[in-house]
């Protein structure tokens, strides 16, 4: 990934979702009653609310360029009623020497970006050994359905028109799935808007994810010594199902 075309684009393009996401790890942090470490902090868009209504969080990073970003929009929202501390660190082996958190959050699909099984278990291990005794971790990745890793369409999906300091962008993206390695190599692409609707291409941004299946995730979760505690299709609480867009995992660390 480039992370410095990335940190500049982010923000455009969660800004065309429908808040749900942020809602939910929002609610989560304020009912955690404790530390909250947030894995992928990309540029505060969860931290940032969550420490201003008076969460202690912790987010940590491996983009010095988000971080900076991260930053300054905690600086611009001014005094913050919690507490942000950003860290530059890589979440597959990440040892902040604290065992403390209420609750370990990994959103924004982030686990996807490690793109091996053996990376994807360090991260949840990493997540878990932070967890106080009886702390939450969440986190949410795509399903996998076949309708969506056989698609062969060579037509990007249209992500939506978003409106920025007087400028029109349109936002899209391709997937190509390898459904042998479980990787896909996306690309998301921004076009300025100009006169009479032309567009002309601005940045071409690459991410690779490996994706999982249920059955996968849950063995993981299982080598890791965390309980799942419910698995959701949504944000908004709807149970998972086969067909469902995301898969939302809530797990707790067992009280010995």
């Amino acid at each position: 990934m480039n992370y410095e075309d990335w940190a500049r684009w982010y923000d455009l393009f969660y800004s065309t979702e429908s808040g749900d996401e942020v809602e939910f790890y929002l609610n989560a942090a304020l009912a955690a009653d404790g530390p909250v470490l947030e894995i992928g902090v990309g540029t505060g868009r969860i931290a940032i609310p969550a420490a201003e209504r008076g969460v202690e969080v912790v987010g940590i990073d491996a983009s010095r360029e988000m971080l900076a970003v991260a930053e300054q929009k905690a600086a611009d929202a001014g005094p913050l009623d919690g507490s942000l501390t950003l860290v530059h660190a890589d979440m597959r082996t990440l040892d902040l020497r604290r065992h403390d958190f209420a609750l370990v959050s990994i959103p924004a699909r982030t686990l996807l970006l490690a793109l091996t099984e053996e990376d994807q278990l360090s991260t949840l291990c990493s997540a878990a050994r932070h967890l106080a005794p009886g702390g939450r971790l969440v986190f949410n990745i795509f399903n996998p359905t076949p309708d969506l890793v056989f698609d062969e369409s060579e037509l990007p999906v249209e992500i939506g028109e978003v409106e920025r300091q007087g400028r029109r962008f349109r936002l899209s993206a391709q997937n190509r799935f390898d459904t042998d390695s479980q990787i896909n190599s996306a690309e998301q692409v921004v076009e300025e808007i100009g006169e009479a609707d032309a567009s002309t291409e601005v940045a071409r941004l690459a991410v690779t994810l490996r994706y999982l299946f249920p059955h996968q995730v849950f063995a993981m979760l299982e080598e890791t010594n965390l309980q799942v505690d419910q698995v959701l299709g949504w944000f908004d609480g709807t149970p998972f199902e086969e067909e469902s867009e995301e898969m939302v995992f809530i797990a707790s660390s067992v009280v010995p």
